[in-house]
């Protein structure tokens, strides 16, 4: 096998808390987490030595989350061959959705298969929690409760067919400056916790229950108010509820059919990024 390519699905958030502090600086979360069908694509190609990566973001090599897990992989396999990475980016940056944890997943799973390296998925996953809080749950994605930092992952089975529509406002999020926010509200911050609520509304297919359970605390510390905005656009084209995404800034609306998903996709991108996708189980 000379070359393999990798689908590297974004993620929403579908509910969040934040649960603690580690002596170690991160944060635990409770939060049920779902796969969807907008993705970036990983071409992997075989050389003899090294790797390389057609940034298309232009972040530095040592910053890089999938130079960053190959770094970690050549660690764990030191006789690891070379690669030639092409990456087409179609998730966002500082959305919430996850781009970059679904690509450095996409990578360690791309490269298990490239090299016949044998690893696993469970081995995988563990060494996707160096990387980052959503790393591990990219690796299977899915549907799945999550908990610790995001590392301890028990999978639902879904029995609704999502339809959304996820759009984003042109600023985005930084994830450490959201997170001090939630610091510096420490006691005050009321939090809902409905992960378990909202896990037991998908394995019924019951969407009224699932939409009612929603929530994301950092909704509550966001600056930006054309959120606000584009949750009332989303409701107006028929959304059932909407809500932002981990530290975000994309929002999702959920839909009761797909056609009027993508009329409202259509239309929302008239005027800002947005995109019609379904739920992956």
């Amino acid at each position: 096998m000379r070359t393999v390519t990798e689908a590297a699905y974004a993620k929403v958030n579908l509910t969040l808390a934040v649960t603690g502090r580690r002596a170690d600086g991160y944060h635990t979360i409770e939060s049920l987490f779902q796969s969807v069908s907008l993705c970036d694509k990983l071409t992997l190609e075989r050389r003899e030595s090294g790797f390389a990566l057609n940034d298309v973001e232009r972040i530095p090599a040592g910053e890089n989350i999938i130079a960053r897990a190959d770094r970690l992989l050549r660690r764990e396999c030191p006789a690891l061959g070379g690669v030639a990475v092409t990456l087409e980016k179609n998730i966002p940056t500082q959305a919430g959705l996850g781009g970059g944890s679904t690509d450095a997943a996409a990578y360690l799973r791309g490269m298990d298969r490239l090299y016949g390296l044998g690893l696993g998925r469970e081995r995988l996953r563990a060494l996707a929690a160096e990387l980052g809080a959503d790393v591990p749950f990219c690796i299977n994605g899915g549907t799945a409760v999550a908990t610790g930092i995001g590392e301890m992952l028990t999978p639902v089975e879904s029995h609704l067919p999502l339809w959304l529509v996820i759009t984003k406002p042109k600023a985005g999020c930084s994830t450490p400056a959201m997170y001090r926010r939630i610091d510096e509200r420490g006691e005050s911050l009321r939090q809902r916790f409905t992960t378990q609520e909202a896990a037991k509304a998908l394995e019924k297919g019951d969407l009224a229950g699932l939409c009612g359970s929603l929530y994301n605390v950092f909704e509550e510390v966001t600056a930006l108010p054309e959120l606000n905005e584009i949750r009332r656009e989303l409701r107006q084209s028929g959304a059932l509820a909407a809500l932002m995404t981990g530290s975000g800034s994309a929002v999702f609306g959920i839909f009761p059919e797909e056609d009027m998903a993508r009329a409202a996709a259509e239309k929302m991108a008239e005027s800002r990024w947005a995109i019609c996708c379904r739920g992956m189980n």
